[in-house]
């Protein structure tokens, strides 16, 4: 982090400085948990299962020089009215220091973060990047990203999450984005917003930071995004007419991902190799390559930065169990849309095909009957066993149950109420020869069953 002036940080956020003393002092990073609070620092006590001005001497304690305050203490501070408020407000200050950065802001229903690490790969073949780091997508964790950059970044490559209408326009109001990348218009998060429409609504909000110079690369296969063809200068890549990016030859190499070509603007054809398995992985990597081209990356800067892509951990993540089965770890999250995308990757599969597959969250009144339809397409996928775990994936056994006895496939269909139900019976439920997908919402963590199925 470029180092800060106290008193530019008070004056930026429109707090009040108690001590004068330091206003001439200097921060040299922000954060928001004691346990990382480095001599320096400016620490935010943030409201969660605790109250964050309860650590306010700890902080200074571990070298704090100054921290914002909602609260009169005797410490040195910045008083605030809303302390995360006050830290968007000086990331939005910080990164306008860095007029010459470029900033990509991404958002999406699904695909989001494998864009991001896609369009952060290719852009890193000429560029110095900061990226979003894990589940950093929020008010919270995009400034923290944000003070990441320095005098040497180029370019900032920015996840922005939401689970309400109006957040995505606060994300994009502090980065204030040179380049919108939107993924599609899913149902995640619909239990808040209730309709595809308002989703469509609260993820356009990536529009109102846009500056005026800025474009956006839109997935022109998606049913909505379509509709903002007519506002300024809009890319769109994929299969659809709209799309100025569209793979020719497509081949699907398996768990190895996929090749294709595209022809650029400039009207060079390029063969790319993206390492990661399914459909949706090909169209993320569109846009990073019309990302790339915009930003002036040559063509081969553009092919190598695809092929250098590795995905966050639990996305796709392949990996190999002791006894040779291949597992394809997918639950970092869980929405309809990345369910059937992860199960079509697994049905191409010639080796006994083994889903394990948990609740779904945040489908709201829906929820029954996304989840029996994930059950029924898994079916109709063919896929060899169906084994569901949770309360909401009782829902997927019974539409797998459905589809099994009216189709002409014969899947054997388990449900297990928990994973410890699930660990007393995968001794014999795995072995080489064959493939498994592991995939649930982030709050099942999944990523206990990838670990025991490993060691199997």
């Amino acid at each position: 982090m470029k180092p800060l002036k106290i008193i530019d940080i008070a004056r930026a956020v429109g707090g009040e400085l108690n001590n004068p003393a330091i206003a001439e002092d200097y921060i040299s990073g922000v954060s928001f948990d004691t346990r990382s609070i480095k001599k320096g620092m400016l620490f935010v006590p943030l409201k969660g299962a605790r109250d964050g001005h309860e650590f306010l001497q700890t902080a200074i304690n571990a070298g704090a020089v100054c921290v914002f305050s909602e609260q009169p203490t005797d410490l040195c501070a910045i008083y605030v009215d809303d302390a995360k408020k006050a830290m968007g407000d000086l990331a939005h200050y910080y990164i306008g220091l860095f007029p010459e950065l470029k900033v990509i802001g991404i958002t999406g229903s699904s695909g989001k973060t494998s864009t991001k690490d896609m369009v952060a790969a290719v852009l890193s073949q000429k560029y110095n990047v900061v990226k979003t780091i894990g589940n950093f997508n929020n008010d919270i964790g995009m400034p923290i990203t944000i003070f990441d950059i320095d005098e040497t970044t180029q370019v900032a490559v920015l996840e922005m999450g939401m689970n309400n209408r109006h957040e995505i326009t606060r994300l994009s109001l502090i980065a204030r984005p040179d380049i919108a990348i939107i993924t599609n218009i899913g149902v995640a998060h619909i239990e808040n917003l209730g309709s595809r429409e308002e989703i469509f609504n609260a993820k356009s909000e990536l529009f109102d930071g846009l500056k005026s110079s800025g474009i956006a690369i839109l997935h022109g296969d998606d049913d909505f995004l379509p509709r903002h063809r007519d506002r300024g200068d809009v890319i769109y890549y994929g299969v659809s007419p709209l799309s100025s990016y569209a793979p020719q030859n497509a081949a699907d190499n398996g768990l190895d991902g996929f090749s294709y070509d595209v022809m650029l603007k400039s009207g060079e054809k390029i063969s790319v190799c993206v390492p990661s398995p399914g459909y949706h992985m090909l169209t993320n990597s569109l846009a990073a390559v019309a990302c790339g081209e915009h930003l002036g990356l040559t063509p081969a800067q553009i092919v190598a930065g695809i092929a250098a892509y590795k995905p966050t951990g639990m996305r796709m993540d392949i990996r190999r169990a002791v006894c040779g089965a291949r597992i394809i770890a997918d639950c970092y999250n869980a929405n309809p849309d990345s369910m059937k995308a992860a199960l079509e990757v697994l049905s191409a599969e010639n080796d006994t095909t083994i889903a394990i597959l948990g609740d779904m969250r945040e489908l709201g009144e829906n929820s029954k009957a996304m989840h029996y339809e994930i059950g029924k397409a898994a079916v109709r996928l063919g896929i060899d066993i169906i084994v569901c775990i949770g309360e909401d994936a009782k829902h997927i056994y019974e539409g797998a149950r459905y589809e099994n006895r009216l189709g002409d496939t014969a899947s054997q269909i388990l449900h297990c109420g928990n994973k410890e139900e699930f660990f007393a019976m995968t001794n014999n439920l795995i072995a080489g020869g064959t493939t498994v997908l592991v995939k649930a919402s982030r709050g099942m963590r999944f990523e206990e069953i990838v670990e025991h199925l490993e060691k199997i």
